[in-house]
């Protein structure tokens, strides 16, 4: 997935709880699946870390299996070395220091992607700018969302993320509000390194919550793939 030599527009899968989501996810054409432990669930964290570990062990190793957790660096620590999770999605806000050794507390080489909304205030710091810079030679990439809470399916402001994903020296993975419709004029329009979705290839389901819908992913894979061959093929006739 990290590889910068291919130019092909990463997809990462959020909000996986059951084995056999994941499992036929895994083989739909993505780049990766997002794995949840946050405060907000009703589980322990380390029982979830364990349900999870559980789970990423049928996975084929192709896939990357990103943890999306909101625990201080102790506890983030803890689900790393319980689950072979190969990156981070990092929502609290850390000193490049603190990254540092969250890095150094975790017993193999990992992948920290940096959420980032693209409503300025919900930043710290809330300029765009600094924001990019305090966090450019700590974490390996940015997670850009409509908003600071993820999973809320609100369409991002594209013009900003545009323009935040054009002055990015890291790869931006883009969130929010998106689903198999609009994915590709969104590609088009901003151009990001990945993309990122959960409430748009999901159903809600009463008394249960979100579950996610396979048929969904795999239309999802499918309009980015067919917009990333429209844009080399624009890229071949340009050269040409």
């Amino acid at each position: 997935m990290w590889n910068k030599s291919q130019t092909h527009t990463r997809i990462k899968l959020c909000l996986f709880e059951y084995l056999e989501a994941a499992y036929e996810a895994s083989n739909c054409g993505a780049d990766a699946l997002g794995f949840h432990i946050l405060k907000s669930n009703k589980e322990n964290w380390k029982d979830k870390a364990q349900k999870i570990r559980d789970i990423i062990n049928y996975l084929p190793e192709s896939i990357e299996k990103v943890l999306l957790i909101d625990y201080d660096i102790e506890i983030i620590a803890d689900c790393m070395n319980t689950a072979a999770f190969n990156s981070i999605q990092l929502y609290p806000d850390c000193s490049s220091e603190e990254i540092h050794e969250l890095r150094s507390k975790i017993n193999r080489p990992i992948k920290i992607l940096k959420v980032m909304s693209a409503q300025c205030h919900e930043n710290t710091p809330s300029n765009f700018e600094d924001f990019i810079l305090k966090y450019k030679n700590s974490v390996d990439a940015f997670l850009l969302d409509s908003c600071r809470e993820g999973g809320s399916g609100k369409t991002a402001d594209l013009s900003v993320c545009s323009g935040i994903i054009a002055d990015s020296p890291l790869p931006v993975f883009l969130a929010g509000g998106l689903n198999p419709q609009n994915i590709a004029s969104t590609i088009l329009s901003v151009r990001p390194f990945g993309v990122d979705v959960e409430t748009g290839v999901s159903t809600y389901v009463k008394g249960i919550g979100l579950l996610k819908n396979l048929a969904k992913c795999y239309a999802f894979v499918s309009e980015v793939k067919n917009v990333d061959h429209i844009l080399r093929s624009k890229n071949i006739q340009t050269s040409n």
